[in-house]
């Protein structure tokens, strides 16, 4: 291995480019040297970016024996094949979440990181956000007693087009598979417990996603053994522009007190102007989390492949996100609770 760890980026879309890429550029022990995307347009412009090769044939990036990491940002429905095939080439794998579109796919991956003996964590980003980093420690060290309801909000209006597989079922899995995993795994992290129940009630409110027969709006409660519950709303429905200072807000009720956090209470500028009145701008690109926090996660990844460390996020976390998620599609589709672990006819 180099004094540089060398890494290839796959999927160089909204995520690829604008979350991760520009991430190693802050990140010494890492060195991109390999772009790639199916679309020669993106990749070559990833590549100009970056300084890196530029790839659209992902076989090619994985037969260079320099590459030790691959960071997938690529769709959902992608994660597995795409993971698998890189660890069986040695590679160590960072992936965006969810982990995967199924538990037969999330599976695979875990068991083809076992079997080739690599590294293999998801991209649960929210870990790695300063914001929550710091509601983790204080709710750790007992500020507001034991954690026993947590409410949580995540809205925005998906800017892609109706032709974007987030919006597929079979692709993307919609508003709950794709933001509702960041919600779950929130949940269990925060709170410390595994959940026991999940039932959802989601609707279908734009056309992109009643053409899809995907979800765009959903409510989602989780029971933990632990006693815990959990409440959020996730949505794709708001209004154009919702987002930004407005994306964000969680509340956690604990025995002895609450914490309280939102993005317009953190925002850091308010302008007011006799045209457009007041405004509240956006102080980072993603709504659903900062810049910073995709630096941390790759530097944390990069340090845990140098140092021969296992991730903070473990596979059981990943799956145990996304197998909530599932039921919690699986109830908005029957209208019913459904209790966890998933039985084969729920995954």
């Amino acid at each position: 291995m180099t004094s540089k760890l060398q890494v290839g980026l796959v999927g160089c879309g909204n995520i690829g480019a604008g979350g991760h890429l520009p991430a190693y550029a802050h990140i010494p022990e890492a060195e991109l040297v390999a772009v790639c995307d199916a679309v020669e347009e993106l990749a070559h412009a990833a590549a100009e970016r970056s300084g890196a090769t530029a790839y659209t044939d992902y076989q090619q990036l994985l037969a260079r024996e320099d590459i030790v990491m691959v960071d997938l940002c690529v769709p959902t429905y992608l994660h597995a094949q795409l993971a698998v095939e890189a660890m069986q080439a040695g590679k160590h794998v960072l992936c965006e979440k969810p982990i995967a579109h199924s538990l037969a796919a999330a599976d695979t991956m875990i068991e083809a990181a076992v079997r080739h003996g690599v590294k293999l964590m998801i991209g649960q980003v929210r870990r790695f956000d300063h914001r929550y980093a710091s509601i983790k420690e204080q709710l750790d060290a007992g500020k507001v007693g034991r954690p026993v309801f947590i409410r949580r909000a995540e809205r925005q209006f998906l800017p892609f087009p109706p032709s974007a597989w987030q919006w597929d079922p079979q692709r993307g899995g919609g508003v709950i598979l794709d933001i509702g995993v960041h919600v779950t795994d929130l949940f269990r992290w925060l709170l410390g417990q595994e959940a026991v129940e999940v039932y959802a009630v989601a609707r279908s409110v734009r056309e992109a996603a009643r053409a899809a027969g995907s979800y765009d709006h959903a409510f989602i409660t989780c029971k933990f053994d632990g006693g815990g519950v959990g409440l959020a709303e996730t949505s794709w429905a708001y209004p154009q522009g919702f987002g930004g200072a407005l994306y964000a807000q969680l509340d956690v009720v604990g025995t002895e007190g609450k914490l309280q956090y939102a993005d317009k209470d953190t925002n850091p500028m308010l302008t007011y102007t006799t045209e457009k009145g007041h405004e509240l701008p956006r102080y980072f690109r993603f709504m659903s989390t900062t810049e910073y926090a995709f630096e941390e996660e790759i530097r944390h990844f990069v340090r845990c492949i140098l140092d021969d460390k296992e991730p903070a996020v473990s596979l059981q976390d990943a799956r145990a996100a996304l197998e909530m998620a599932l039921a919690a599609q699986h109830s908005a589709e029957t209208g019913e609770p459904v209790q966890l672990p998933l039985g084969k006819g729920d995954e």
